[in-house]
């Protein structure tokens, strides 16, 4: 493949050390699910093992990749554990997440029992997202059964806020109380208070009052904002630092005539004489089909405005004013010299959040890191 996908560690070290500093004394666990949106599973954790009180990720499977590769740190698996891999889960020390205590749990316990190891979990509460999660007037109780349950610990009563990206959300506060009063309303007889946690890269900047126990810091880890206002709302001495970039080579330079079309459907027609370029990524590679005809790469220095729509594998760009040859280096995503494109470019264009641009970007693309 013509190009790869570049990550920065020392950004991510950047910021998680910043993310860190401005949250304390709260501990953070860094969310690394969907390989690390797209920067890399485990390179990413080893980067910045050293900084995280914990790694959240989705599966079970992330897990094991983790331990395989020798990260130690606590990790917590956010998502549903099949019961056939408890029995790795427990071996490999991961803490899982409860959202029931029904039959779950006792198999959960039945696992622990069995292998003498207790389970530790996470019991994740429905503030309002209406995913997983107790029912806030039952989870009390059901927090006490699973307390009292042998063979498991809590290590955690957790929520996922709805509406932290915005200034003003009586939601979030309500939320944010609702969790509270789960944890006051149990009774702790024979487990520790657990930590609670509902913050991610939002509240957490945007709501020290939902930092609590545990944030949990997943987009900003990687140098991107959660929103606009987000960034906004932030102070001038906060920065973070985008830490990928995606780049390629041109491979091809065709010179067309007025009137021409480009690409499938005909939806482009050359107002001019142009120089088209082709580049070797398409939406098989991540670029979003809906940059076609609205978005832009940088070559030679230049923003260049994708033509036509963007295919499978390739894409075409119009050259303009530029002298690019075949072999020319492509900056799909960073910047070369003044010319920049960012993933929340792609985002506008594609009318999404910069969250999906980055989680899209295929495994199979090939990703180098250095400092």
């Amino acid at each position: 493949m013509i190009g790869s996908v570049r990550i920065s560690t020392n950004a991510l070290r950047r910021n998680a050390q910043a993310l860190r500093a401005l949250v304390a004394p709260a501990q953070v666990a860094f969310v690394v699910k969907a390989n690390a949106y797209g920067h890399g599973l485990v390179p990413v954790a080893r980067t910045i093992e050293e900084y995280a009180d914990a790694l959240c990720v989705y599966s079970v499977e992330e897990g094991l990749f983790l331990r395989k590769a020798g990260v130690s740190v606590p990790v917590i698996v956010m998502g549903p554990v099949p019961v056939e891999r408890l029995d790795e889960a427990l071996a490999q020390q991961l803490q899982i997440t409860l959202w029931d205590d029904g039959t779950y749990l006792d198999t959960v316990a039945n696992t622990a029992r069995r292998r003498g190891t207790p389970f530790r979990v996470h019991v994740k509460v429905d503030t309002g997202v209406r995913r997983l999660g107790l029912d806030p007037a039952q989870a009390p109780k059901a927090i006490e059964r699973i307390a009292r349950t042998p063979g498991i610990e809590i290590g955690g009563i957790f929520s996922h806020l709805a509406a932290a990206e915005e200034l003003d959300s009586a939601f979030t506060l309500a939320q944010v109380a609702t969790l509270e009063n789960v944890v006051h309303a149990a009774k702790f007889e024979r487990n520790p208070k657990p930590l609670r946690h509902i913050a991610a890269s939002a509240a957490a900047m945007l709501w020290p009052q939902t930092r609590l126990d545990l944030v949990r810091i997943g987009i900003a880890l990687y140098g991107l904002w959660p929103s606009k206002a987000t960034r906004a709302a932030m102070p001038s001495d906060i920065q973070l630092e985008p830490a990928l970039s995606f780049e390629g080579r041109l491979i091809a330079v065709r010179k067309i005539e007025a009137g021409s079309t480009v690409g499938y459907g005909a939806t482009f027609r050359a107002p001019r004489p142009m120089r088209i370029g082709v580049v070797p990524f398409g939406y098989a590679d991540g670029i979003p089909r809906a940059l076609s005809n609205r978005g832009a790469f940088v070559v030679a220095g230049k923003r260049c405005p994708i033509v036509g729509r963007v295919c499978m594998n390739m894409t075409m760009v119009d050259l303009g004013a530029t002298n690019a040859r075949p072999g020319e280096r492509v900056v799909l995503i960073g910047n070369d010299g003044e010319a920049a494109i960012t993933a929340d470019d792609w985002a506008d264009w594609a009318d999404t959040i910069n969250y999906e641009i980055v989680a899209r970007l295929p495994a199979e693309l090939t990703r180098t890191y250095d400092g």
